[in-house]
């Protein structure tokens, strides 16, 4: 039996691509005012902090799915031994 990684390793990078362009998003909405001391928050950046929740979500679930796939197959050559 063959566990395959790949597909929940190419979800994570997809999820880490998703938060740098909204990483990106964010720090265009901080730098469009010059003065730090008069901006205010703008529905746009509430916008994308909320849309990098489900993203961090996913990742980590991906996370756990690797770390669950990996001590199933340790426990499975350990039977098989």
């Amino acid at each position: 039996m063959r566990i395959d990684n790949s597909m929940n390793l190419n979800a994570m990078v997809a999820t880490q691509v998703q938060v740098a362009d909204n990483a990106q998003t964010i720090a265009n909405v901080a730098n469009s005012i010059p003065d730090s001391q008069n901006q205010e928050v703008t529905q746009e950046l509430i916008d994308a902090i909320t849309s990098q929740i489900p993203n961090t979500i996913a990742y980590s679930a991906n996370a756990n799915a690797i770390e669950t796939q990996n001590e199933t197959s340790s426990m499975l050559l350990n039977i098989k031994a």
